[in-house]
């Protein structure tokens, strides 16, 4: 078994936790750093010198253990922070906001390189071309990538051109959008975004999705116009911040003070900043710069005359995709749709049906519903009811906001889409059209549909679809991509380095290969006695939860009962990922056309999936066996921000997925700094534990919590206890907006409501464990000091343990969620990221601790101190 640690020198760069927790509870008990001379001819003015150092060693201790009640996270950070940024070596600059699980997951791309040449040379994958078999594929798209050619680039912006021209001469919308709909790399951004993804209402099958489009910029107030958005922000300091926050100086990304982080001991936003219209109106400039830079390298500085398109359009039709986002059916999108009509019984969830009454309702169900594959929902419009008695069948009143299924019947009367005849452009064959898909919103599909029928070969909207192909294929040309790099990661996020270009196969790959690249890292660095050790800390937080679950006294006995069923049904899935669908390996890829590989294997994979997610229940009525694709197949890249999105190996993160209720520990994060047993139990719980605290957590809270124990949408909570949980959690909500305007940023709590909650839940968890765990050790004790008569000086003792212990437990949660961010990082994560800063993730569950407040003696006016300490379960 190799050690990912041993080759680099990132070991030495970050392990010191230890060393940080002893020199902060060394500094908390030592009164002085000298022993006192005891020469009797000591001078006048040496005893005053040495009174002064003993009065600016108390100093020094009053001010940490000041830090310590207003802002735990920077006590236990502080020589972190201020230390190791300054010490990271250029190469490794790159990672921003720069955390444990970023800097780990450096080393694991360094691994995956390493095993990428491993596997090729034993594959006998040597040189390039075709005829190599499975390791010569792999070395072409590791070329291709490595090197980025721009010769074939020219031939895809003229082979584009040519496509777009010969589908307006053709005028089919829907062949149009089927065919974009095959560029995953492009597709996020289209007005109508077809996806796969589980279906929500009926278990472990898969149906698609129509929503709306990611636009270019993160935060909607850029398209606002500045006089409404004035009015709308007029009696607030303008913003995201107090005073504002973006300043001038950080143009560049660079470093300096102007990039420094924020922990300071009061938390306080800098001052000297500009107001938000003149950043808005200076990120929108930067846009329609990087517009204009992309048609120009593509097309020639002329493009406006030879082409026809214009930047300015662009920005527009992102204006008005986002107003049009905006527009709701009242009919699905306004309201959750009558999941709490138990007026007689409401303590019963209302898809409970009677056994005396099974299966007539059973018939009832599904006479105009497909979610059994049964149905006849798919039939045409002339042997179907009408719409207006469908509208009240099961199907469409058993409909959850952001999730409503359409019927094929009823497609181009509610969304203007012709579902059959797009499906058929997507790749579905004609015999495998899914019945129905899933609308996230109806409004907007039936809006931008009338909008796009009418004007979608104008030039306006031209230029859109210029726009959102060609900003993704210059990242693919060697020396192009520094215009679409400069924009994102430099203006936007501010970083001065970025992704290595050493780095970048490793997309190709695990894009192109997925189940290959997945299985050899686990083979190859999945250690079965650390997967056993997870595991047996999973199950014990998994118990802890269970217990919490049990003594609660707000939950009504239903809700108590579908809570636990939950819980009892969790698969935790150690270091192994279900890739089912195999590796193309008949592609032929070129190892100097990185895109055109791309493309490739984007139609392949499009093609694939529909059609082998057909008879899942997505309403085919085909009695056909479930095709070889599982959930963890679908996800795989985020293309908008280039970054793996699903169930690789090599990624060090943890996932709870609502639609198979299961939680997912890829081998690569059991090989990061975070998990290091051996260091004591404290540690091991906020690391480990505090995970599956948090992942444990997701599946009762916001989204998840709608979800049953077998992945279905369907309510099992009491009217009665969805109202006390409203409550509860509004309450949450508040403390986080609260406190982030103290620290200098206004968010939308929604946002990031779901990970505070698994923050604050999974911080209790790992409470109750160590407590349990004291308990166990204390009656240990307790049975041996009856023998010697010493119980009372042992319970003293371990009372002192115990407090020791928690404090250290709580100073290692702190340090794992150690982060670096410059303000602009920052900003960008609040506004787009539901994981907030993580100085606010750390404080606000401790806060709502009363062990916490015990353990470090927090009082009424420290700022980590909070009157509710309701921790909801």
């Amino acid at each position: 078994m190799k050690n990912p640690l041993s080759r680099s020198s990132l070991a030495g760069l970050i392990y010191h936790e230890y060393i940080t927790v002893h020199y902060i509870f060394v500094s908390m008990v030592s009164s002085s750093a000298k022993t006192r001379h005891n020469d009797s001819r000591i001078s006048g003015r040496r005893h005053r010198t040495h009174s002064k150092y003993k009065r600016t060693v108390r100093r020094g201790k009053h001010n940490k253990e000041h830090i310590q009640r207003n802002n735990f996270y920077l006590w236990a950070n502080h020589k972190w922070i201020s230390e190791v940024p300054k010490t990271l070596p250029r190469e490794l600059r790159y990672i921003r906001p720069l955390d444990n699980f970023k800097l780990i997951q450096d080393v694991m791309y360094k691994n995956v390189i390493e095993m990428y040449h491993d596997y090729v040379k034993g594959h006998g994958g040597h040189g390039h071309g075709h005829g190599h078999g499975h390791a010569g594929e792999m070395k072409n798209i590791y070329t291709s990538f490595l090197n980025l050619n721009p010769e074939p680039i020219v031939g895809h912006i003229a082979g584009f051109c040519a496509t777009y021209d010969t589908m307006v001469q053709e005028n089919n919308l829907y062949k149009f959008l089927g065919v974009m709909n095959q560029n995953e790399m492009i597709k996020w951004a289209l007005p109508v975004v077809w996806t796969l993804y589980p279906d929500e209402y009926t278990p472990k099958h898969i149906t698609p999705h129509l929503s709306s489009p990611a636009l270019s910029l993160y935060d909607y107030r850029f398209y606002v116009d500045d006089k409404i958005l004035e009015k709308q922000m007029r009696g607030v300091r303008l913003n995201v911040s107090n005073n504002t926050v973006i300043r001038q100086e950080e143009q560049t990304g660079g470093g300096g003070r102007s990039s420094r982080s924020v922990d300071n001991d009061d938390g306080g936003p800098e001052t000297k900043t500009v107001e938000y219209i003149k950043y808005k109106q200076r990120i929108t400039r930067a846009f329609m710069k990087l517009i204009d830079d992309i048609f120009t390298k593509c097309f020639g500085s002329e493009y406006e005359k030879t082409h026809h398109i214009k930047a300015q359009d662009v920005y527009d039709i992102e204006c008005l995709l986002m107003n049009l986002m905006n527009n709701k059916d009242a009919r699905f999108d306004m309201n959750y749709a009558n999941m709490y009509n138990t007026a007689k019984h409401p303590d019963i969830p209302p898809h409970r049906v009677p056994s005396s009454h099974a299966n007539k309702s059973r018939d009832s169900r599904h006479k105009h519903c497909d979610c059994d594959g049964s149905g006849s929902g798919g039939g045409s419009s002339s042997s179907a009811t009408d719409l207006k008695d469908r509208l009240k069948s099961p199907h469409y009143q058993h409909n959850i906001r952001g999730a409503t299924r359409i019927l094929a019947t009823d497609a181009v009367e509610l969304t203007d889409i012709d579902w059959r005849e797009m499906a058929g452009h997507i790749g579905y064959t004609s015999d495998d059209i899914p019945r129905y898909f899933v609308a996230s919103q109806v409004g907007y599909l039936k809006s931008v549909m009338c909008l796009l029928k009418k004007e979608w070969a104008s030039d306006k909207w031209k230029s859109y679809w210029y726009f959102i192909y060609m900003r993704q294929l210059i990242y693919f040309h060697d020396k192009w991509r520094q215009i679409i790099l400069d924009f994102n990661d430099t203006l936007i996020r501010g970083k001065d380095t970025h992704f290595p270009r050493e780095y970048f196969p490793i997309i190709g790959l695990g894009y192109a290969f997925p189940k290959t690249m997945t299985e050899e890292f686990t083979r190859r660095y999945k250690n079965e006695e650390m997967v056993s050790k997870v595991r047996e800390i999973g199950m014990t937080m998994l118990e802890c939860y269970k217990e919490r679950i049990q003594k609660n006294t707000w939950l009504s006995s239903v809700t108590k009962k579908g809570a636990l069923k939950k819980l009892n049904t969790i698969e935790l899935r150690i270091g192994d990922a279900n890739l089912s669908v195999p590796d193309p390996t008949h592609l032929e890829y070129d190892p100097k056309d990185a895109w055109g590989n791309l493309m490739k294997r984007s139609v392949q994979r499009t093609v694939y999936f529909a059609n082998h997610s057909a008879g899942t229940g997505s309403g085919s009525g085909k009695a056909s066996p479930s095709p070889s694709l599982s959930i963890e197949d679908l996800d795989m890249m985020n293309w908008n921000t280039m970054k793996f999105a699903g169930y690789q190996s090599f990624i060090v993160n943890a996932y709870y997925t609502a639609a198979s209720n299961s939680i997912y520990i890829p081998t690569a994060y059991m090989h990061s700094l975070n998990v290091q047993f051996g260091r004591g139990y404290e540690y091991d719980l906020a690391s480990v534990g505090f995970t599956f605290g948090h992942e444990i957590s997701h599946a009762l809270h916001v989204n998840s919590r709608t979800f049953d124990y077998k992945g279905v949408i369907k309510n099992w909570w009491s009217r009665p206890d969805v109202a006390t949980y409203e409550r509860k959690i509004a309450g949450i909500r508040r403390q986080y907006e609260d406190i982030s305007k103290k620290y200098g940023f206004v968010i939308d709590g929604n946002l990031s409501l779901s990970e505070n909650l698994a923050d604050i839940n999974g911080l209790a968890v790992c409470e109750d464990a160590l407590h349990r765990f004291h308990v166990a050790s204390s009656s240990s004790a307790s049975a041996a000091a009856a023998s010697v008569s010493a119980s009372s000086s042992v319970a003293a003792s371990s009372d002192h343990i115990r407090t020791m212990s928690f404090q250290h437990f709580y100073t290692y949660y702190a340090i794992q969620n150690r982060q670096y961010a410059n303000r602009r990082e920052i900003l960008v994560q609040v506004l787009t990221n539901p994981h907030l800063d993580q100085k606010i993730r750390t404080n606000v569950p401790l806060m709502r601790s009363k062990t916490f407040r015990e353990v470090f003696g927090i009082h009424k006016g420290d700022k980590m101190y909070s009157d509710d300490v309701d921790v909801v379960f």
